[in-house]
């Protein structure tokens, strides 16, 4: 039988690939190139039943591409006798693995394998013996291609530019800037509403259940019925994840994730504190003081004791310190049999009547490592409750004088003549400039031997010192008018939080993880006969106010 005609009547698979490394602008490259130039090529050498496997946009060091994986498995069926690709590397840049298919794949299948501009025609082992080393060589010009994408998209990414490929939820695409992210206006509240739970003290599974209870989508994408259980089965990790995300506050994060090699599908997780932030990227869901406290609260959250059967439920969680070994202070409830009653009023006694805080450190360890520093939970409750209205009542009658005493008693007051400090920093540089221009004429009175190398030295020294401690002070003031800025807009947003709770008669915890980063609980002591204990209250955004005494 003549080689020209189709053997046992199989099909001649005609296989097309191009990668977005490519180039969609090359022509001699391009999909509609490649069908006819092996079109032609099977008709003039008598294969006219033939079939096309194109794979458009997939990469060559991937073998796990749909059509190459279709005509794999009609080999395997026994419907194909021929491949023919336009040269060796449309068939594959990985020479490991495309030499594996040419010297035994195809062989043990008996299908002829034809590379057209590369003169590969296994059936006259015509090019056969060079083949491995042009395999060689597309897989080093792949290498080559992947690092200067991957350094190109590295590049953009630093630069701020979204080079990913689905947005984050709540974000969607800038038509006129892909590489920039705008609020998406149907999913954006979605991410609004996670992040004020979250603010409000509720956890990543109670977050998930409520959003499954109200039916939110997971995704921007419609469902097609309403009944479809992946459309809204939220869970703990996507939470955890979205409130992590530092592209809700405005930020971009240029990579999570590392590859280990060229060929490898395997990534190394990048750690949070390794991630590489750049700020002011995009339009922001979330604030970044929001973003920040949101961090604070989910770090400070607890892992929840299995079989914890106390009725008391515990409000301080995560927020209450010793203040003496650092630790959280464990919640403690009165041992079964203890009466219901008030022995001084007679009264029904409530959960949080019989509960109490102690040290951590000494409920493992003992007095040797720490005091109990025990307080009652119904103490400590009215006591907060009582700080948090006070400070309330004070920021809505007056606002401005209420700013004035929260900055006079935080720790890093930076409360400058603005004027001032910008009329300094303009004198420094200006002076740093006239030490430029005399460090260019001592230079040329050098040179022209009025001054000695001595006297030189000696004049340029003191200007350099002159001139390194103007610059420092101009750093000191720059940093100091940044925290000035940054002090008035941390104060402004604690008072527009806590004038909310000018009338709160009772505490919960989004008041609780709205308003306080955390409570110091000091130790027992006895002062003129009598028990003394310092609670001492950190404030979000401005920190400690009063000293309280309970």
């Amino acid at each position: 039988m003549s080689r020209k005609k189709q053997v046992n009547q199989k099909i001649t698979a005609l296989y097309c690939r191009i990668s977005l490394e490519d180039g969609g602008d090359n022509e001699s490259m391009s999909i509609s190139n490649q069908k006819l130039m092996l079109r032609d090529f099977a008709e003039k050498n008598g294969m006219f039943q033939y079939e096309y496997y194109v794979d458009d946009g997939y990469t060559g060091r991937n073998f796990n591409r749909p059509s190459f994986q279709r005509m794999i498995a009609d080999i395997q069926a026994g419907k194909i006798g021929c491949v023919i690709t336009k040269d060796l590397s449309r068939l594959g840049r990985n020479y490991i693995e495309a030499g594996s298919y040419i010297e035994i794949f195809f062989p043990k299948h008996n299908v002829r394998y034809i590379a057209i501009t590369d003169g590969v025609d296994s059936l006259t082992r015509q090019e056969m013996d060079i083949t491995p080393f042009k395999n060689i060589l597309n897989d080093m010009y792949s290498r080559d291609i992947s690092k200067k994408v991957l350094a190109g998209r590295m590049t953009r990414s630093r630069q701020g530019k979204f080079c990913g490929g689905q947005p984050p939820l709540g974000l969607m695409r800038d038509p006129e800037d892909k590489g920039h992210l705008i609020r998406d206006p149907e999913t954006a509240p979605v991410i609004r509403k996670i992040y004020d739970m979250a603010l409000d003290g509720w956890g990543c599974m109670r977050i998930a259940k409520q959003l499954m209870d109200d039916k939110v989508p997971i995704t921007r994408v419609k469902s097609n019925t309403e009944c479809d259980v992946n459309y809204y089965s939220w869970g703990s990790a996507r939470i955890s994840h979205i409130l992590r995300n530092p592209f809700y506050k405005g930020a971009h994060l240029v990579c999570r994730t590392h590859q280990k090699g060229i060929r490898s599908n395997t990534y190394d997780i990048i750690p949070r504190e390794d991630w590489e932030i750049i700020e002011d990227c995009h339009e922001a869901i979330i604030s970044p003081e929001e973003w920040e406290q949101v961090q604070e609260i989910i770090d400070r959250r607890p892992t929840i004791m299995k079989g914890n059967s106390c009725p008391f439920y515990n409000l301080f969680h995560g927020i209450i310190y010793c203040a003496t070994c650092g630790k959280s202070m464990q919640v403690r409830y009165e041992k079964v049999g203890r009466t219901g009653k008030n022995r001084f009023t007679g009264e029904q006694r409530e959960p949080i009547d019989k509960a109490y805080y102690i040290c951590q450190t000494y409920n493992r360890l003992g007095k040797n490592a720490c005091t109990s520093h025990k307080i009652e939970a119904r103490d400590l409750y009215n006591l907060v409750l009582k700080d948090i209205q006070e400070l309330a009542k004070t920021a809505l009658k007056d606002a401005d004088a209420f700013y004035q005493r929260l900055s006079s008693r935080m720790e890093r007051r930076y409360l400058l003549d603005a004027s001032q400090t910008q009329k300094e920093c303009q004198r420094l540089e200006s002076r740093n400039r006239e030490i430029d221009e005399m460090f260019l004429s001592l230079y040329t009175d050098k040179a022209k031997g009025i001054l000695t190398e001595q006297r030189f030295m000696k004049l340029t020294a003191t200007l350099e010192q002159e001139q390194e401690a103007n610059q420092k002070r101009l750093q000191d003031l720059l940093l100091m008018m940044r925290h000035s800025d940054e002090q008035e807009n941390e104060v402004r947003t604690f008072i527009k939080e806590i004038r909310r709770y000018a009338a709160i008669e009772e505490l919960d915890e989004a008041v609780l993880n709205r308003l306080i980063s955390k409570i110091l609980v000091g130790e027992v002591k006895k002062i003129d006969g009598q028990k003394v204990q310092e609670v001492r209250i950190v404030y979000n955004f401005v920190g400690e106010i009063p000293e309280i005494t309970a």
